[in-house]
């Protein structure tokens, strides 16, 4: 048995131990990681990793790798360049690697939409973000419209992507999301692949050829990665995450939490007595409420059919007046 002088002591020595062996699992589990590079990605850091980084470093969610000296997202299936990390506003702009500037327009390798995007996935693309969509068409007569920009497709003798058309004209339409309507496409053109893009500001020029066009798909487009702070600052907790996207926050929200007074953990006999009550005022309220509104009706409509016939009394006397005069004046020899 310890004797109570050397109990404080020993108290203390465990408390030295754990924190000890606590701060070493910590410092195990999350080294000292400085930010890795690719490219022109000098800044690859938490929770980004790349395949060659320490396993501690960043979180395998958001892995990226190198290939060929150009930093690539892999993401459903398809294969993204990234062009640029925002840490401070939680986006990574990504684009098709099939996109090219060159002599011809190719055609994405991949088809990336809204729908793929699911609540727990590490990245989002929110549906309400503004981007630009640009449909590619060939179309067996010529379009004189400026809107409708010609192109030249890349096809396998010119090494890029085959571009599925027998048809002579071949042109894309862009514009953002919500200003492209089915009736802007001629019922002769064949509709190809569609390319999503960030949208430029707005005073930005209008794309006028091919060239232009180019540039602007080779933007490519944003996804977002605050969920990292749902999984940090939440779910680690337990809780639910409200992410908002314009201003990249989140909000914490503890499972099944009341939202008013009657769900706020109120004792089964408060709220039984409540409905209780609220059905007997029901009950004795609402015929005296209907009864009025009924007596209230039925005379409503009395007073009317009595002012109806009243009117239509005056009325069938006040033509008979108008008719004497007449009567009297054709009589006259």
């Amino acid at each position: 048995m310890l004797k109570k002088e050397t109990l404080p002591g020993v108290v203390c020595l465990i408390t030295l131990l754990h924190v000890c062996f606590f701060s070493a699992a910590v410092s195990g589990q999350n080294p000292t990681c400085p930010p890795s590079s690719c490219g022109d990605t000098l800044n690859i850091s938490d929770p980004f990793r790349l395949k060659t980084d320490p396993s501690g470093c960043g979180d395998r969610r958001y892995e990226l790798a190198c290939e060929n000296n150009r930093t690539v997202l892999n993401l459903y299936g398809g294969k993204y360049y990234v062009e640029e990390i925002n840490y401070k506003n939680y986006t990574i702009r990504v684009v098709d690697q099939g996109l090219k500037k060159g002599d011809c327009l190719s055609p994405p390798l991949y088809h990336l939409n809204f729908e793929k995007f699911s609540y727990d996935d590490p990245y989002e693309w929110p549906s309400y973000w503004k981007f630009r969509t640009t449909i590619l068409m060939s179309c067996s007569k010529q379009i004189n419209e400026n809107k409708f920009i010609p192109i030249i497709p890349c096809n396998s003798s010119n090494g890029g992507n085959s571009f599925s058309s027998s048809q002579s004209y071949h042109y894309a339409l862009t514009g953002d999301g919500d200003s492209l309507q089915v009736g802007d496409l001629p019922g002769s053109c064949t509709i190809g692949k569609s390319i999503f893009s960030e949208m430029g500001a707005d005073w930005e020029p209008e794309i006028r050829s091919m060239s232009d066009l180019q540039d602007q798909i080779l933007l490519g487009f944003k996804l977002s990665f605050l969920q990292i702070r749902c999984i940090r600052e939440c779910k680690v907790k337990g809780e639910n995450c409200n992410m908002d996207y314009n201003v990249n926050s989140v909000k914490c929200e503890v499972p099944n939490a009341c939202k008013d007074w009657f769900d706020c953990g109120q004792p089964e006999w408060l709220r039984s007595l409540v409905i209780i009550l609220l059905l007997i005022f029901a009950s004795i309220y609402t015929p005296i409420i209907a009864g009025g509104l009924i007596v209230r009706g039925l005379i409503g409509a009395l007073l009317c059919y009595v002012i109806y016939k009243l009117r239509q009394r005056h009325i069938s006397k006040h033509d008979t007046n108008k008719n004497i005069p007449l009567v009297n004046h054709n009589s006259q020899p």
